[in-house]
């Protein structure tokens, strides 16, 4: 006589079957998080080097087109804060250029921000000294030419706008804030902001995100200073420095998050000596929050060539 199975074998092997699909559920539920957190990391460390590249592009153009008096006088570095000017800042579409100028007779050396032939149409332009890299244009201009009859030196296309003012309307300032910052940063991070023009001049735009989700306290810029044959990294800049061309570079020290909250804690992220050392961590809000991030230092040095 053939014997079924029992009701309680039956329940057995149901109660097999669960557990076994709890655990393929479950491992499968790892699996694609850890996938989509591998996905999101690697987008944003893709995202972070289109970020990184267009600051260090915005800053090595610190300078260029400004004679040097206006160099001595408007760049500044504090805590947390780099102000410089720049005729290359406005990214209109002719940013960027520049040629020799003899007599009427134009020499054209560069190409645009965009990386095109450059023209020189009818606007405002800068014209320097090729040797004192003195301004050339009129005071009653506001220090602008619209005109480069007769005249020689070095000059740089500023803006076709009638009513920017240089230097005011050219400055760049970079700096953290807390505004708008996007939902996925841990709660205490800030953005990089930036800055263009001056408040109550033509042209003025205030605290445009640059970089989200950065470490508190993570953003420095120290200024190299020439040696002898050494640099040395300082927190500020003074106008003797760049007045004797001694303001080699800025060095660029950034902390900032990669990914979203994680399971494991991380260590905390130091600079180096060059950046010196830091930044300051509550250790409140490194234990309750900040550990359960990932964290991506980094350091570099921008040359200054318009400084030279």
């Amino acid at each position: 006589m053939k014997k079924g199975y029992s009701i309680v074998e039956i329940l057995i092997v149901i109660a097999i079957m669960a557990i076994l699909a709890g655990g393929i559920l479950s491992a499968y539920r790892f699996i694609a998080k850890e996938n989509v957190q591998r996905h999101l990391v690697a987008k944003q460390e893709s995202d972070v080097s289109v970020l990184i590249n267009q600051l260090l592009k915005d800053i090595e153009s610190a300078g260029f087109g400004i004679d040097v008096d206006t160099l001595t006088d408007y760049t500044t570095l504090t805590a947390g804060t780099l102000q410089f000017p720049s005729l290359a800042s406005r990214e209109e579409k002719w940013s960027g250029c520049w040629a020799v100028l003899n007599n009427d007779s134009l020499t054209i050396k560069s190409k645009n921000f965009m990386g095109q032939d450059c023209e020189f149409p009818s606007g405002w332009y800068i014209v320097l000294d090729s040797l004192s890299k003195k301004n050339l244009c009129p005071a009653t201009l506001d220090y602008l030419c619209n005109d480069l009859t007769g005249m020689s030196g070095l000059v740089f296309y500023a803006t076709t706008e009638d009513d920017y003012k240089y230097p005011q309307s050219f400055m760049v300032k970079y700096n953290l804030s807390s505004t708008n910052l996007p939902k996925e940063c841990a709660q205490g991070t800030y953005n990089v902001v930036k800055t263009l023009g001056t408040s109550g001049y033509s042209g003025y735009q205030a605290n445009q995100p640059i970089i989200s989700c950065v470490f508190p306290d993570g953003f420095k810029v120290r200024a190299g200073i020439q040696s002898g044959s050494t640099i040395n990294y300082q927190d500020t800049v003074s106008s003797s420095d760049i007045q004797n061309g001694n303001l080699k570079l800025f060095r660029i020290c950034l902390i900032m998050q990669i990914g979203a909250r994680q399971d494991t804690p991380s260590t905390q992220p130091q600079w180096s000596a060059d950046c010196g050392g830091g930044p300051t961590i509550d250790s409140t809000w490194w234990n309750n929050t900040g550990r359960w991030y990932r964290w991506k230092v980094i350091e570099q040095d921008i040359a200054l060539r318009n400084y030279q």
